[in-house]
């Protein structure tokens, strides 16, 4: 029959770089994990996700809040007018705001969990960078997003995205609508890739961890509009024979994952195997209710898709109603 792919161009040919995918994202990190606060309700759960998932995987935390004073010098002093400049007052004042929010949190944590290890820092300036130095010596950063409904829905360009997009950590971006109270499973899209591999390794410790069952979903896609034009017209038979190839080639690529993680994990969690038809981002997104905790990996297969942060994982953590982990 025809093949398409085949399920052995997975994990031979393609290194997205051996050498760092163990020591970049391994789960059991005992580095603290990072999370970024904004005093938004959003940021707070955001908060108690990692605070869930430190006491789980015995770490600490870090709270990071961090506020950019406005440029004082614009553009527009070059026309005459003086923006109005801040007094040290204002500075103190967004100061002791801040302060007092890291105060209140760091409080609210310890009453439930006084044993847990929590360093909070305030910086001043862009919180992309402060999050990003922030995180030169953390296991994993965890941050609030706005999710759909907010205003800034279309801006990818927004602080969790250009974390998620530049750390060298894992990225966990937590929506408003996720639910941590709910039994609800670890979910890990699986694509070939090495650092899809990677991703689902540290999906399944996580499942341990959190007592979770793990669920690996891979999706395919049939291409309908035949691929190869100036072949003529394919037969019925021949457009369901590549799908039957295509689809037995997403069961054997799924199926070596899971016997993977089986082979390199002392305990692995229960596992589940799922394949779509369709976008990986639409499985994703569809599978998972705001309860699971979806993991992917940050470049997807297609080289066009990695020049972003992989459409898959963008897709996904755009979408999302529970918590995406992005596993670089």
């Amino acid at each position: 029959g025809m093949r398409v792919g085949g399920p052995d161009d997975g994990f031979v040919a393609r290194t997205d770089n051996p050498g760092m995918s163990n020591s970049s994202a391994d789960f059991h990190d005992p580095r603290p994990i990072l999370v970024g606060l904004d005093g938004s309700e959003n940021s707070e759960k955001a908060m108690w996700w990692a605070v869930d998932l430190a006491v789980a995987s015995k770490r600490s935390i870090r709270l990071l809040a961090s506020y950019a004073l406005p440029v004082i010098m614009g553009i527009g002093a070059s026309a005459g007018y003086m923006p109005p400049v801040l007094s040290s007052e204002d500075v103190h004042e967004a100061d002791m705001k801040h302060r007092a929010l890291l105060d209140s949190m760091k409080d609210k944590v310890l009453a439930a969990h006084p044993s847990l290890n929590i360093e909070d820092f305030l910086e001043q300036g862009s919180p992309v960078l402060a999050l990003l130095k922030a995180a030169d010596d953390c296991s994993m950063i965890v941050l609030g997003t706005r999710g759909i409904g907010g205003a800034h829905a279309l801006l990818m360009g927004s602080t969790s995205y250009a974390v998620a997009h530049r750390a060298k950590c894992p990225v966990a971006l937590v929506p408003e609508t996720s639910d941590r109270t709910g039994a609800g499973k670890v979910i890990a899209g699986v694509d070939g890739s090495t650092n899809a591999m990677t991703a689902a390794s540290w999906a399944a410790d996580l499942a341990c961890a959190v007592h979770r069952p793990l669920e690996l979903v891979t999706a395919w896609h049939y291409p309908y509009a035949v691929m190869a034009p100036e072949m003529g017209p394919m037969s019925a038979p021949d457009i369901e024979e590549l799908r039957l190839a295509m689809l037995r080639d997403a069961k054997s690529l799924v199926g070596r994952v899971k016997d993977r993680i089986v082979a390199d994990h002392k305990q692995a969690p229960p596992i589940e195997v799922n394949l779509y038809e369709g976008s990986a981002t639409d499985s994703l997104v569809e599978s998972s209710k705001p309860s699971d905790i979806v993991v992917v990996g940050s470049r997807s297969h297609s080289v066009l898709a990695s020049v972003l942060l992989g459409s898959t994982a963008l897709g996904v953590a755009h979408r999302s109603t529970g918590p995406v982990v992005i596993v670089h």
